[in-house]
């Protein structure tokens, strides 16, 4: 798999999709407060458009937009939930005998924090071609069917896709985290809102090409 050439196509996709359209940009921005709108258009970009396709808002787009959150929660449930049974568990212990106490289960908590990052991985793995799967087939189940998608895994290459998902994660955390290093917290606020649209179409289309070279 080619790394450089999925972000280098996925980056001149979001710069067109933004490039002297305007219009585009203001909807865009008006679509997040009526989120599944904006996740309806993130639907149009999975389904492998040669160039952006224009804003649209409609009916049909705000249904595929809870469709596909409907998905993405589904695929990390796993992972919310062993995260909040985590953050429960230090907070009891916190709260019962203070931070004295966490010292001794500290191998358990950072053995707790390992087991939820490896459920979060193996659910994006899942959770992301899913995603393009259901854009791709125009069909709500076809995100549910596993074993297909992971076909597609296999296809791939396990380890190339898992490569490939920490890529984009480390990418787009690294600017999230570059961003929070700005002093003023209402700048901040601000600059991550604007950096949501671009870094969610730029995986969109990261991903939906990953889905073109397994199926290709």
């Amino acid at each position: 798999m080619d790394f450089s050439a999925l972000f280098m196509d996925a980056a001149a996709y979001t710069r067109d999709a933004f490039s002297g359209r305007w219009k585009d940009v203001l909807m865009l921005l008006v679509s997040l407060i009526l989120f599944p709108v904006f996740f309806g258009h993130l639907v149009r970009v999975m389904r492998g458009e040669k160039s952006a396709p224009s804003v649209e808002w409609s009916w049909r787009s705000c249904v595929d937009g809870i469709k596909l959150l409907v998905i993405w929660f589904f695929y990390t449930l796993p992972a919310i939930v062993a995260g909040i049974l985590l953050f429960g568990y230090v907070a009891v212990v916190y709260e019962m005998e203070g931070v004295t106490a966490i010292e001794p289960v500290l191998p358990e908590i950072i053995g707790g924090f390992l087991v939820v990052f490896v459920v979060y991985i193996f659910t994006a793995l899942i959770a992301n071609l899913a995603g393009v799967r259901f854009a791709r087939e125009r069909r709500f189940f076809a995100a549910f069917s596993v074993r297909k998608i992971w076909g597609l895994v296999d296809r791939i290459g396990f380890w190339d896709y898992v490569i490939a998902v920490v890529l984009i994660s480390a990418f787009t955390n690294a600017i999230v985290a570059v961003i929070a290093l700005i002093p003023q917290d209402a700048v901040v606020f601000v600059l991550e809102f604007l950096a949501f649209i671009p870094l969610l179409i730029f995986q969109a289309r990261y991903f939906s090409r990953i889905y073109d070279l397994a199926t290709e």
